[in-house]
């Protein structure tokens, strides 16, 4: 159970089937058993199109865009319009959504000049614009800087601080500790545990292993 308004982090070793879990939740994994509920309300998502429809959309570890395109055509990937779109109302948008959450992006530059970190960030605006209210990250701080992990870290805060929910997917306890408010065990496949943030670093230990 996530609730709004938090980041909720799931933690376990590779292969704890963390990934597997919200590839379900998005539509890219169908699922054989279980109901999956949002605000109260049984959902079937067969697809990331019903994913996307019931307003959950996921940054995953290798971001799905298109190097060869630009900032501003990945940003519009997704949008409604069969013909026509006011780009430059599109741009106006991208820029009001990158100021929000201080993301320095240049709508012109092709993706492939962008590191893993900048591109996670178009993506990220890429999904707010088309209205996810749940966002999932799968594993999103490996290869990235520093500077641009807590970039990351600080626009996660400020969804949760709109009201949003925040699933962040991660085999790193200290990531975990770091940004979430409770979290979620998995081991082998199974849920173990639950803990809220802060907590004693042998309560998460003691569950992964």
């Amino acid at each position: 159970t996530v609730a709004a308004g938090t980041i909720h982090g799931i933690l376990g070793e590779n292969g704890a089937g963390k990934s597997t879990l919200v590839k379900i939740l998005t539509g890219y994994i169908r699922r054989d058993q279980g109901e999956i509920f949002l605000s109260d309300r049984p959902v079937n998502i067969q697809t990331p199109i019903d994913a996307m429809k019931a307003g959950i959309g996921m940054l995953h570890q290798d971001p799905l865009d298109f190097p060869s395109l630009s900032v501003l055509d990945n940003f519009i990937i997704g949008k409604s319009g069969k013909f026509w779109l006011n780009r430059r109302q599109i741009i106006r948008e991208f820029h009001q959504l990158a100021h929000q959450f201080n993301f320095n992006l240049d709508v012109h530059e092709p993706l492939e000049n962008l590191t893993v970190g900048e591109r996670q960030q178009v993506e990220i605006l890429r999904l707010l614009s088309l209205g996810v209210k749940t966002l999932i990250l799968d594993e999103p701080t490996t290869g990235i800087s520093p500077a641009q992990k807590t970039a990351l870290f600080a626009a996660m805060k400020q969804l949760a601080a709109q009201g949003k929910s925040v699933i962040f997917v991660s085999h790193k306890l200290a990531d975990v500790e770091k940004l979430c408010d409770r979290v979620t065990v998995m081991r082998q496949g199974q849920l173990v545990g639950h803990a809220e943030i802060p907590c004693a670093d042998e309560q998460l230990i003691s569950m992964i292993f």
